[in-house]
């Protein structure tokens, strides 16, 4: 799948994109640099589910200055290989887990069950968010 800087900056509830675009260069968000495509440039669905979480990350009043910090905790193999997994429909969700108290230990940070993202939680803080939800509906064209 292939999105825009117009629907990354949507997802991640930024009024225009170029509010958008002057956050990620400022903050140097981790989107990657993606493909230009004539005047635009195009995304995959890891940079979707990114925007996902900063729109989470906005929605708990975490300034996009640590978000960064925040994201880069995020292994961008694995949330690729869950998110082709969850289009395969091999897994029932796609939870990321941001660490609330610092970096862990070969983390990954992807759960592809809620019992284990529950699991998880138990065991410490986590800022969970369920990106599948957004993928799914955008497959679907709803974003």
């Amino acid at each position: 799948m292939i999105v825009t800087a117009k629907d990354l900056a949507r997802t991640a509830g930024f009024e225009s994109v170029a509010r958008f675009a002057n956050e990620m260069h400022r903050h140097s968000l981790p989107f990657g640099n993606g493909t230009r495509v004539g005047n635009t440039k195009r995304y995959d669905t890891v940079a979707l589910a990114k925007a996902v979480i900063i729109s989470r990350l906005r929605a708990f009043k975490i300034p996009v200055a640590q978000h960064k910090a925040l994201i880069k905790v995020i292994d961008d193999a694995a949330l690729a290989s869950a998110l082709d997994q969850f289009k395969a429909g091999k897994c029932e969700c796609v939870i990321v887990g941001i660490p609330s108290w610092g970096e862990l230990d070969d983390y990954s940070g992807m759960f592809v069950t809620r019992d284990a993202a529950l699991d998880a939680l138990a065991a410490a803080d986590f800022i969970l968010v369920d990106v599948g939800e957004a993928i799914q509906a955008h497959l679907n064209g709803v974003i």
